[in-house]
């Protein structure tokens, strides 16, 4: 046995029941985590050799795809070498999983490791692993390229290529081209260590929201590698002629056109370009930029042009924020039983449970009994094959026992069910906040890998039906993973009973009326990527033969009139990283909850598109620390995207926001005791500017200070000059006009960016607008709207060449950005 990584395999006897002709399912315990597999790769029928000497790439491919024939599930690769001389291909939902320990923690040629011998010279042939439908997993993996030789450096295709798809733990020994994620639309991408040559992550589009973390490329895990895996340790020579090549030609990351994109702790230290923003010649119009928000993400950069997002809004970038600069993030670890030996597994569709799990019989029963084995066996994981299980009652999942499903992901869109629980309870309740939950949670117990869908709920809101929580936490320690809410009215309630230190992450949820409420007094929470989007429900498989563009349109109104996402009550030290929502009348509401409000906790990288009322709504709390915010809405009647209580004490503080500028507040109406702003610096922050005229008490210097509070004023045809003390490579600018927090109405509708190497002769670099088609909003953002070419200048001038109605010029920051 590796004395690394403890393996208890136990494969369940096939019974003689409605189920068998399932596969037999294996529960797997690696380095502290378990696994639920539905196949593996290794066992009967397919034999994939693990020695390293034979190919296995048919063996695992057979058994890639009876797993996709289940409409999703895990093929797990115990820890061994696996020669691949073709390439891999994932179907719908299908995890592939191995064994994995970070490198950083003498992880290298340990577990399950990949041999890649296909591909040589053939920089457009198939990708050794990739993705041919949505929903897939590539998890827990190592990848040497045998062949590949750090003194003469060969071209091969993409080490991984996906799309909406969760790549995580993977470590990339010597990849020639590391990831091509070629949609990134909810894509979770991270714990990815190695050394890549040429390309480490290539990301050109997407249309909805994901997320990066834990990227890390350097020659040192070839190194390394080289020893460990190969036997055969670099010479000097060797390392000298890798670290010439990735500095003459990698780039680290490629990012293009993203739609709500999270990222945070990237690093590509050996490259000739750690990161690169460039423009896909797939989206001619000129807002064509990556929108989202970046935290740790630091690197010289190439912006090959430079262009907002959408709604003229330029990425938030956390490294920009000198307050900042100390913040760190440190991510949860998804808890297990309390038992994990070879006798806590149990599957409710093998006697004596024998569950059906044909959305026919009645299931209940069954469940409730196997939940119940578990408890009185000190703990377990309960196990829900592939199927979908009818449920007419409330679940209690006792202390020490996890609900377990096949999924070795959560689910974006369900456009196949793998796994779901069906129910049947709860129907037209009178009071759908307090009546009992369908799943309750007791202390320490959890769920994870399935779909919860009410089959009786109507598609049609003018018929929606009345259901109460979906999810209900009792106790401390409770855990949700990689659970999807397809039409849920409540989601998730940690507010009716303390949960201290509860973990709810990689969740996909359409929720009615409310999606997660923490409070309760509850300390020490974590919530991680979560998402609540109409998507979840509207491109489901289960509505596909009765949805309308009619019925969408009405669905995308109700929740947009009604949803709020994310309640936060009274909870203390809550900590959260990526949560996003699309279409709510609501993100985030801070509300009194028994007197107490949400203290002394951190909201990490947000984003939240098209919000109808509110994108933060504060009406208690204290002490609450935004660190990257991106916030769109709708422009639609009354909208403010941060709206504070007159019993909110503060403060709010956020650290780099990006916002629509026509779904800002007219004016601001907080104090600075209640919100404060820690805006990115730019080239110009600080520095001394300078004017061609001044109204008698303003200032050329506000306009630079980070204050939105002072502006410059001037009459029309002024211009504002800034030195930046050196030649920069300008790649954007923008600016905010004045009146934030005051009622002044005037606004500064457009502007030139001109700029100068010698402070004597400038010329044009670009054009930004308060808002595009003449509707210039008072108080607005404003931002490029062309793609400016990267210019070498000292000296920048912002020259408004549409002032304000009364001919008067009130700015109150001026931001270029660049190198």
């Amino acid at each position: 046995m590796n004395k690394f990584i403890l393996i208890l395999m136990l494969s369940a006897i096939c019974e003689t029941n409605a189920n068998a002709d399932r596969l037999s399912p294996t529960f797997i315990v690696s380095n502290g985590a378990t696994i639920t597999a539905s196949a593996v790769a290794t066992k009967l029928p397919y034999n994939a050799d693990n020695t390293g000497k034979l190919d296995a790439t048919s063996s695992i491919q057979k058994t890639l795809d009876a797993v996709a024939g289940l409409s999703g599930g895990v093929v797990f690769l115990p820890a061994g070498k696996y020669r691949i001389d073709g390439s891999l291909k994932l179907g719908y939902g299908t995890a592939l999983v191995g064994e994995w320990i970070n490198p950083e923690n003498g992880g290298i040629g340990k577990g399950t490791i990949f041999l890649a011998y296909g591909g040589r010279d053939d920089a457009s042939g198939n990708p050794l692993i990739q993705s041919i439908s949505s929903e897939a997993v590539v998890s827990n993996i190592s990848v040497y390229y045998p062949e590949q030789k750090p003194d003469d450096i060969h071209a091969y295709p993409p080490t991984i290529s996906a799309s909406m798809a969760t790549i995580e733990n993977i470590t990339l020994c010597n990849s020639y081209y590391a990831l091509d994620i070629k949609a990134m639309n909810a894509s979770v991408v991270s714990g990815i260590y190695g050394t890549a040559l040429n390309r480490g992550v290539f990301a050109p589009e997407s249309t909805e929201f994901s997320w990066m973390y834990d990227i890390h490329f350097s020659n040192s895990y070839w190194q390394k590698a080289a020893d460990e895996i190969a036997g055969k340790p670099m010479s000097a020579k060797q390392i000298t002629a890798l670290n010439q090549y990735t500095k003459s030609n990698l780039v680290g990351i490629e990012l293009q056109r993203l739609d709500g994109l999270a990222i945070y702790h990237f690093n590509a230290d050996d490259a000739q370009t750690p990161i690169c923003i460039s423009k896909n010649p797939k989206f001619l119009h000129p807002v064509f930029g990556w929108g989202g928000v970046a935290a740790d993400f630091k690197g010289s950069r190439d912006e090959q042009g430079w262009a907002p997002w959408y709604y003229f809004m330029r990425y938030a970038n956390v490294d920009n924020v000198p307050e900042a600069i100390n913040m760190k993030y440190q991510f949860a670890k998804t808890p297990v039983p309390s038992r994990i030996d070879k006798n806590s597994f149990i599957d409710v569709t093998h006697l004596p449970f024998n569950a059906a799990g044909d959305g026919i019989a009645d299931d209940t029963t069954a469940v409730k009994q196997a939940l119940s084995a578990a408890s009185a066996q000190g703990g377990g994981t309960v196990y829900l094959p592939q199927g979908k299980y009818r449920i007419t009652s409330p679940l209690v999942i006792p202390s020490g026992v996890e609900l377990r499903g096949p999924y070795g992901a959560g689910k974006r869109r369900a456009f196949a069910e793998a796994c779901t629980l069906e129910v049947y309870c709860g129907k037209d309740s009178k009071s759908p906040e307090t009546d009992a939950a369908f799943i309750t949670l007791e202390k320490n117990s959890g769920i994870r890998g399935f779909t919860i869908s009410h089959p009786e709920q109507s598609y049609d809101v003018k018929q929606l039906h009345q259901y109460p929580y979906t999810i209900r936490g009792d106790g401390k320690g409770i855990w949700i993973v990689d659970i999807d809410l397809l039409n849920s009215c409540y989601g998730i309630d940690l507010a009716a009973n303390r949960c201290d230190n509860h973990i709810v992450k990689g969740m996909w949820v359409t929720a009615f009326f409310k999606g997660i409420n923490v409070g309760g007094n509850s300390h020490g929470g974590r919530l991680e990527r979560l998402a609540f989007s109409v998507g979840t429900y509207s491109e489901s498989g289960r509505i596909s033969s009765i949805k309308t563009d009619e019925g969408n349109i009405a669905l995308r109104d109700f929740i947009s009139n009604n949803l709020v996402c994310y309640l936060f009550g009274d909870c203390v030290n809550e900590k959260t990283w990526g949560l996003v929502s699309f279409l709510p009348l609501t993100h985030f509401q801070f509300y009194k909850d028994k007197g107490q409000g949400c203290v002394d906790s951190d909201f990490w990288l947000t984003m939240q598109d098209v919000g109808k009322r509110y994108n933060i709504l504060a009406e208690s709390g204290r002490n609450i620390r935004l660190i990257g915010y991106f916030g769109s809405g709708s422009g639609e009647g009354i909208y403010n995207w941060i709206e504070v209580g007159k019993d909110f004490k503060g403060p709010l503080n956020v650290y780099a926001k990006t916002v629509q500028q026509t779904g800002i507040n007219h004016p601001y109406d907080f104090t600075p005791q209640q919100v404060i702003f820690h805006d990115e610096e730019s080239l110009t922050t600080g520095k001394k500017a300078s004017a061609s005229q001044v109204d008698p008490g303003s200032s050329p210097d506000n306009a630079v200070d980070r204050d939105e509070r002072s502006f410059w004023q001037a009459p029309a045809g002024s211009y504002l000059e800034v030195d930046l003390g050196e030649i920069h490579n300008i790649t954007g600018f923008g600016f905010v006009s004045a009146g934030m927090f005051s009622n002044l109405d005037i606004n500064a509708e457009e502007a030139e960016l001109q700029v100068s190497k010698d402070g004597k002769s400038f010329v044009k670099a670009g054009t930004a607008y308060a808002r595009p088609g003449g509707f210039a909003q008072p108080h607005a953002y404003s931002w490029s709207d062309e793609a400016i070419k990267p210019v070498y200048t000292r000296y920048v001038r912002l020259y408004v060449t549409k002032p304000g109605a009364d001919n008067k010029i009130r700015i109150s920051t001026f931001n270029v950005y660049g190198y």
